[in-house]
């Protein structure tokens, strides 16, 4: 049952789906082949950054999990309340394999994110949701960003009402949510548009309630939408409705005779799709609805797989390796496979569970007021052994803990509004190790090891393996210290074919032969700084590239000591402007004097340059040492006129050049 009705209407206001878009690595792990008793992933929360506030959805591409919700700040994996805070503003991205912050994504939504889809080839992040603008400019509840956070230019669909899904296909997004018009035009609760932003005749006539959830068949012929409207067509469609993708003309949908949610206090939250199999999960508080769990049901036309009726609403669900993973507040499971009951007091709550993907019975009879029947439905089993300890947050008033689930790269994430997880302190965000999936979704199969790169006890500089998928080798970063506890490094971007597109870098931080630090880096970013470190330390820091296909080799390993006292200093602030030189003129030559730039909060100046102009164009051009701050010019022409300037370089680059000094040669 859901939770009370003040606090549901407060919550169901900001509810959401989250996207599913799973990607695997390959690994070689030991997983259930049968269908009838999967092998759920492990239940020890893994360490992951950390936001406040609620994360609504989630969708991983390329190993990278892109995080939406309400929400003003992150922290990394393990910090206390209040350190290492970083400023954040609905949108977060972290490495799902390592549970690091992307460093060098920076996106900001002036509302929450609702949900959340990935392009097909990854280059695109689609969100949507309450806002109106994205990184300062207008955005009306629809946009794209890039990998990096940036606003994708001319992707702007002007929607004139909350947007709460979102689904990417081939060249069309689809959304639903509570609108009316797109583009200007009419367009109720449900629309698709082009990767330009123009409207597509995608018109689904949904009379009433809200579109929460949106999902694509296999096919691309069919999109079948979740939420609390009654009709489409004006044909009764209790919470879902398959709708042809070309037109939005209503389909065929046999499971609105076996589950139905609809109305102001029931709704379908949100749908997940694997293979010819769909996945919904709904609430229902004392309304006109009967499901709380989940169900499975057949892409081909709408038949119901099975149902797991557990007592509690049920926010959102992702199929991953063997079983399905659904979060809720479920309290009571007595009528599923394997399931369990609370009849007594306290009530037991348990706010992630899995399922098996296969029915292997079927359900009981419930006699229990205010629940539906569902006995004699073909019921999954209940996966024994994983139901991790999940506190209820207070961001949202609701009572719940997590309301988004997604998985990728061999990892389930959770997020939502928790700040507790297996008796520890960890909000808003976690990973659990699962196994490694086949391109089609499927357990993988182990392969042979790859050639070893740099881990933890033994970060190799040996030459790379040839391997025609992944980026090339990275040349040797140059890492510098900021102060006692942080250093940066840069490095340049490897050579690559076209098809070997760099999406992110990881860098690694070693104290020796152990690796301490780990930050992935958005592929439009070749620098990092790296925090937490120890004072009067030397640490060795290798950067690889990764795109679609894989991680390239490490870099060889750059060293760098970490200084004894100070203030830290900032990694990207250049040299002041050199004061304008005094100049000596004598026959054919010129000797230049300057005073030292000003580096207040920057890296010391590494070296000058000074230039000589004739007529627009520089005609010399002399390096000097930091220390020096007097150059003979010699070679010049005699009775001629000049200008001269100077400049100062400090490892983030070059400032810029002085007042121009003229002078006349003898």
């Amino acid at each position: 049952m859901g939770f009370p009705r003040p606090l549901f209407r407060a919550a169901i206001a900001a509810l959401s789906v989250s996207t599913l878009a799973a990607s695997g690595l390959v690994f070689s792990a030991a997983a259930s082949a049968d269908p009838a008793n999967p092998t759920p992933v492990s239940s020890t929360a893994l360490p992951t950054a950390q936001v406040n506030g609620v994360v609504w959805t989630q969708v991983v591409s390329n190993g990278i999990d892109y995080v939406g919700g309400s929400f003003n700040q992150s922290q990394p994996a393990g910090a206390a309340a209040g350190v290492a805070v970083t400023p954040r503003s609905n949108l977060f991205a972290f490495d799902v394999a390592t549970g690091d912050a992307v460093q060098g994504f920076s996106a900001v939504t002036n509302a929450q994110v609702r949900g959340m889809a990935a392009s097909p080839d990854g280059s695109r992040i689609y969100i949507v949701g309450n806002f109106t603008t994205v990184n300062g400019q207008p955005r009306n509840h629809v946009a794209a960003i890039d990998r990096s956070g940036a606003l994708v230019p001319g992707f702007a669909p002007d929607v004139n009402g909350t947007v709460l899904s979102v689904a990417a296909r081939g060249n069309a997004v689809y959304f639903g949510g509570l609108f009316t018009s797109v583009n200007g035009a009419a367009r109720s609760r449900a629309a698709a548009v082009d990767t330009s932003g123009g409207l597509l005749g995608f018109a689904p006539a949904v009379a009433d309630g809200t579109v929460r959830a949106v999902a694509m068949s296999p096919d691309g012929t069919k999109v079948l939408l979740g939420g609390s409207f009654a009709t489409v067509e004006g044909v009764a469609s209790p919470g879902m409705a398959a709708v042809s993708s070309a037109t939005g003309a209503r389909m065929n949908w046999l499971a609105t005779t076996v589950v139905y949610d609809s109305g102001d206090s029931s709704a379908i939250y949100s749908l997940a799709s694997r293979g010819s199999v769909v996945y919904a999960t709904g609430y229902n508080y004392k309304g006109s609805g009967n499901l709380e769990g989940a169900v499975a049901m057949n892409w081909a036309d709408g038949s119901v797989k099975w149902v797991e009726d557990c007592h509690g609403d049920s926010y959102s669900s992702v199929p991953f390796n063997d079983a399905l993973y659904v979060v809720s507040h479920a309290h009571d499971c007595g009528n599923v496979v394997g399931g369990w009951s609370s009849p007594g007091t306290p009530t037991q709550w348990r706010r992630a569970q899995a399922f098996s993907q296969s029915a292997t019975g079927v359900v009981l009879h419930s006699s229990e007021t205010g629940y539906a029947d569902f006995g004699g439905q073909p019921s999954p089993t209940l996966v024994a052994g994983w139901s991790p300890s999940i506190n209820t947050g207070t961001y949202t008033g609701s009572d719940q803990g997590a309301w988004s689930a997604t998985a990728g790269s061999s990892f389930l994430v959770l997020g939502g509004e928790f700040t507790m997880v297996n008796g520890q302190r960890q909000t808003g965000l976690v990973r659990f190790q699962g196994a490694p999936e086949a391109p089609d979704g499927g357990l993988a199969s182990p392969t042979p090891a790859p050639t070893p790169t740099p881990t933890p006890s033994s970060p190799s500089q040996g030459a790379p393996a040839p391997n025609e998928s992944s980026p090339q080798r990275v040349a040797l970063p140059d890492a510098v210290a900021l102060g006692a506890t942080s250093i940066a490094v840069k490095w340049s971007a490897p050579k690559a074919a076209s098809h070997d597109k760099v999406t992110s870098y990881v860098v690694k931080t070693y104290k020796g032969d152990r690796l301490v630090k780990t930050a992935v880096i958005a592929g439009s970013k070749r620098l990092a700084v790296i925090g937490g470190l120890k004072k009067s330390t030397v640490y060795r820091v290798g950067v690889a590239a990764r795109n679609a296909h894989g991680t390239g080799a490490s870099s060889k390993l750059d060293s760098v000591k970490t200084r004894a006292k100070g203030k830290t200093v900032s990694a990207t602030k250049k040299p002041s402007k050199v004061q304008k030189p005094s100049v000596s003129v004598g026959s054919a030559r010129l000797r230049v004097k300057w005073s030292g730039a000003s580096t207040s909060g920057a890296l010391a100046v590494q070296k000058y340059q000074v230039q000589v102009v004739l007529h627009g164009r520089t005609v010399k051009t002399v390096t000097v040492a930091a220390g020096q701050r007097v150059e003979l010019l010699k070679g010049l022409k005699r009775h001629t006129a000049y200008t001269v300037s100077v400049r100062a370089a400090n490892w983030a680059g070059w400032g810029s050049w002085s007042t121009a000094r003229s002078v006349r040669t003898k």
